[in-house]
């Protein structure tokens, strides 16, 4: 169940090692500035101070940008880029956070005094984001699945995750936003199955394993291209987001298409997304993609969760020995690049996929739940929902 964090705090003073002091170039007395100017010299200097104290200004406010967007932290680890307003206030700077990030004051304070060596009074003060986003009515979470690039294994990760949260008590659904290529009929076992109204106006989600769903897979017929362009594609997507009857979930699950287009930026703009979780393999060509992937995510704002490295290495049945087919440790390279959390390397396993046609995830498959594949996939699932209960205000116990 979900239960929201209190507000920790609403302001905050801070004073940080005194290196340089942020000056105020509106700091001189009235009568000074009431001051009759003089000769052009007198002019011309005083333009020139008052120039070079605006520019002193804002490089220091630059340098203070730049400390807190390299604040490293596993609450916070790919910093707060782009979700800061500093205005200057008195002598000092005012810093002004979403409330999101405002219950970790007591970090962020502590990190700025550990990592950095400016000098300024500084107020932090936090308050609400303010969005036009829209929350899908019912669903208290939402979390989009996403890659870079086709064929990573995105659509298996998800339904095996959502598959783990469903056992585990968790109130979860699985939207197919891969509008070219949906997947999930297929892996729950609902190919060919049509989707179904009670009103007339709204569409009712599956339900199987314990799992909502829905797709585009169930609006269009089986073996039909969508050939439709971008605009189309995404007043479809809107369509099945806004018109499903989706029952009361604690987490929707969204499989997003690969790529960075216009699916993802309408989901962006249009829905509110409480975090990523970015799929990929070892290999160089698809790291590059997640990489797309990450800077999309961050330039809007939606928190990194995490990165899952599918496929990650192969164990011969014969010999036993360990095969890394796609390359070793890609997946936590780039997650240490980019200072997000690398959640799971799951192994390519025949077993896997062929839980995923055959229509149950590999997770339900009672012969195989002691495995060690199994068993990451559910650590997975405890991963996430660490990170979620971390990175937003809403906390999902498993269990």
């Amino acid at each position: 169940m979900l239960h929201n964090l209190p507000h920790i705090c609403t302001h905050q003073d801070i004073k940080i090692k005194p290196i340089m002091k942020f000056t105020n170039i509106f700091s001189k007395s009235k009568s000074k500035a009431k001051a009759k100017l003089g000769s052009n010299t007198d002019k011309n200097e005083l333009n020139s101070s008052i120039k070079n104290k605006g520019q002193d200004q804002n490089s220091q406010k630059q340098q203070l940008r730049k400390a807190l967007n390299d604040l490293s932290h596993p609450v916070f680890p790919n910093g707060i880029y782009g979700q800061i307003a500093i205005d200057l206030q008195g002598d000092g700077f005012e810093v002004e956070l979403p409330i999101v990030l405002g219950k970790f004051a007591p970090e962020i304070i502590n990190l700025l005094q550990q990592q950095t060596e400016l000098a300024t009074p500084i107020k932090f003060t936090y308050k609400p984001t303010v969005t036009s986003k829209d929350k899908i009515k019912n669903i208290k979470l939402v979390v989009a699945v996403a890659s870079g690039k086709g064929g990573v294994g995105k659509s298996t990760v998800t339904a095996n995750l959502a598959a783990c949260l469903a056992l585990q008590g968790i109130k979860v659904g699985v939207l197919d936003a891969d509008i070219y290529g949906p997947s999930v009929p297929i892996m729950f076992g609902l190919a060919g199955q049509s989707i179904t109204s009670k009103d007339g106006k709204t569409m009712e989600p599956f339900e199987r394993f314990g799992v909502s769903l829905n797709s585009i897979g169930f609006v269009v017929p089986e073996d039909k291209a969508t050939v439709w362009r971008g605009p189309m594609a995404s007043k479809a997507l809107m369509q099945v987001i806004n018109e499903t009857n989706w029952p009361k979930l604690d987490i929707l699950l969204v499989d997003m298409p690969p790529g960075t287009g216009d699916i993802q930026l309408t989901m962006s703009e249009n829905i509110k997304c409480d975090g990523a979780l970015i799929v990929t393999t070892p290999q160089n060509v698809a790291l590059a993609d997640a990489e797309k992937g990450i800077n999309m995510f961050n330039k809007v704002n939606t928190p990194i969760l995490g990165l899952v490295e599918n496929m990650s290495q192969f164990v011969c049945d014969g010999c036993g020995k360990t095969h890394y087919l796609f390359g070793q440790d890609g997946g936590r390279s780039c997650a240490d690049k980019h200072k997000v959390s690398l959640l799971a390397q799951l192994p390519l396993l025949p077993a896997v996929r062929e839980g995923a046609d055959k229509g149950t995830p590999y997770v339900l498959n009672k012969n195989l739940a002691s495995e060690n594949a199994a068993l990451e996939y559910h650590q997975l699932a405890f991963s996430l929902m660490m990170q979620i209960s971390k990175q937003t205000e809403s906390v999902i116990t498993l269990g």
